[in-house]
């Protein structure tokens, strides 16, 4: 896959894979991803003077990575994608491949699920937040005096339950109740009488994740691992590659699929490298 097919002008996005990395029946891919389109400046944040300038035909740019892991006779295969600067371009290669698939494989159907927290997860999960929202419309002050009305043209309201100083998480029965409805959100975080929250939402932590959904819209979160923290450095290919090699025997578990780590192991042949999706109706003539 080359850089203009994983341009896309629809989102003025471009995607360029600039390292890949086979080994035994798992790949991990480096893609340069960003975003085009704009005018702009690159200004040093420190000095706050400009040190450069972009136009629409250039982008700005991180480097995220892919890793696919394919067990020998599976017909279910693991993607673990990076995220950074809320892009990944492991997203634009998995869609641009979905449709190569689809051309070569006609009779075939690929489908793309994400791998959720497991019930245990939930299960034993610590309370760290509930946060609620309320997204009333303004009122004018001078006819209601409405003393929050200036607030409600700012944007929406909310209210925040945090743990205690000296405390690491909020008692769990606060998060059971809330989802059995036997806790009223309003009246724990101290909404006033005539003003119900819209949304209510909760973090949960457990084993080094943390995961923030919607009461009543939370089904199972989806899983995700946080890697390098805000203003660390990002992690290079080999290191997120190992990342995802410690996680693949207990998901792959979950899927009813055996992964042995002899699977991330050997060279690929030239043959193997040189393998490509083929237009099944070119094929035919």
């Amino acid at each position: 896959m080359t850089p203009d097919q994983l341009l896309k002008t629809t989102t003025e996005s471009f995607a360029n894979p600039i390292d890949i990395k086979p080994i035994g029946r798992t790949v991990t891919l480096c893609v340069e991803v960003g975003r085009y389109g704009e005018i702009g400046t690159i200004t040093n944040v420190h000095t706050m003077t400009p040190v450069g300038a972009f136009t629409k035909d250039d982008a700005t740019s991180v480097k995220t990575h892919g890793v696919l892991l394919l067990p020998e006779g599976a017909t279910s295969a693991l993607l673990f994608i990076e995220r950074a600067a809320n892009q990944s371009g492991t997203l634009r290669v998995l869609e641009r491949f979905t449709e190569k698939f689809g051309t070569a494989y006609p009779d075939l159907k690929l489908e793309t699920d994400p791998v959720v927290e497991s019930e245990a997860w939930l299960k034993y999960a610590s309370l760290a937040r509930v946060s609620a929202y309320s997204t009333r419309k303004p009122t004018d002050i001078a006819d209601t005096g409405d003393q929050n009305a200036t607030t409600r043209q700012l944007g929406d309201l909310a209210h925040t339950l945090r743990p205690a100083q000296g405390m690491k998480t909020l008692p769990r029965w606060v998060y059971d109740q809330l989802v059995r409805g036997e806790l009223d959100a309003g009246e724990l975080l101290h909404f006033r009488d005539d003003e119900q929250p819209d949304e209510v939402e909760v973090t949960l932590e457990h084993n080094g994740q943390s995961k923030t959904f919607v009461i009543g819209k939370e089904k199972r979160p989806s899983i995700s691992m946080r890697l390098s923290q805000s203003g660390e450095d990002a992690w290079p290919l080999e290191r997120v590659r190992h990342a995802a090699l410690t996680q693949a025997k207990d998901l792959f578990e979950r899927l009813g699929v055996d992964w042995s780590q002899s699977f991330a192991t050997g060279e690929w042949t030239s043959d193997q490298l040189a393998a490509r999706l083929v237009n099944a109706f070119e094929q035919q003539t």
